[in-house]
């Protein structure tokens, strides 16, 4: 039989390990929780931006075949006195199946009454696009490039002397396609003209540039579409030094 032993009341007792995480201890795993939390949505935020630019990218060329099957056809690219704005001339080209005829004309196209558009209409819009508009009509991210149509940008002048004024220049007569801006972006300028599939505003551009001082679009770059089809990621810069740079013509009167 065991008899019971008395505790030794000059040994101490044995404390047992409290359970569970000290204030310490969580405070540390909440840190480590918040860092990769931020990781993740930094990650996250990269390859959004990333899938956001193929897109923009993507309309790009996607335009630019329109306009190479338009001037493969017409042996010109569109001209501001065709009756239309220049998505509009494309349009057959990237989608439309209508007649060509009610295509004419420089007013935004209303998405309520040219629903069958609105797949083909979704090319013409940047997802970093964030300028509000009216939703009743489609939207446009993009502008071509005045020397298209052998038209003055208002400040400084670069055209053909002896083509006619505001009708599309043939690619035939461009030295460098690969150095020829067409396309540029451009959501909403500082005028306040909202740009709309189909419309007159904002058609044409000379460079693209930033909606505003404060705006983050593709890091502070713009997608550009060239003649000979390729794109490219660029800084904005001033009107003067685009026009330098990636226009084609000479400098001078097209009169």
């Amino acid at each position: 039989m065991r008899l019971f032993t008395p505790r030794n009341p000059t040994k101490p007792m044995t404390r047992r390990k409290p359970h569970g995480f000290t204030l310490i201890e969580l405070l540390v795993v909440l840190v480590i929780v918040a860092a990769l939390a931020a990781l993740v949505f930094a990650i996250s935020r990269k390859a959004m931006a990333k899938s956001r630019l193929a897109n923009c990218t993507n309309n790009m060329r996607q335009i630019g075949l329109g306009l190479t099957h338009f001037e493969g056809d017409y042996r010109r690219l569109p001209g501001r006195n065709d009756g239309m704005a220049w998505d509009r001339a494309i349009l057959p080209y990237m989608g439309y199946s209508g007649r060509p005829e009610d295509l004419a004309g420089q007013q935004p196209l209303n998405a309520n009454e040219w629903a069958s558009l609105k797949q083909t209409a979704e090319l013409f819009a940047c997802p970093e696009d964030r300028k509000d508009r009216d939703r009743n009509f489609f939207k446009r991210s993009y502008a071509i490039v005045p020397w298209t149509t052998n038209w003055s940008n208002g400040t400084q002048f670069r055209g053909w002397k002896n083509r006619p004024f505001n009708v599309g220049v043939p690619l035939s007569i461009v030295k460098d396609l690969s150095r020829a801006a067409v396309v540029v972006e451009w959501h909403a300028g500082s005028e306040g003209i909202p740009n709309h599939l189909g419309g007159g505003g904002h058609a044409y551009h000379d460079r693209g540039g930033p909606d505003g001082k404060d705006d983050e679009v593709h890091g502070k770059k713009q997608i550009v579409l060239f003649a000979d089809g390729h794109t490219e990621t660029l800084p904005f810069i001033s009107n003067a030094e685009f026009v330098e740079r990636y226009w084609p013509g000479q400098i001078g009167s097209a009169q």
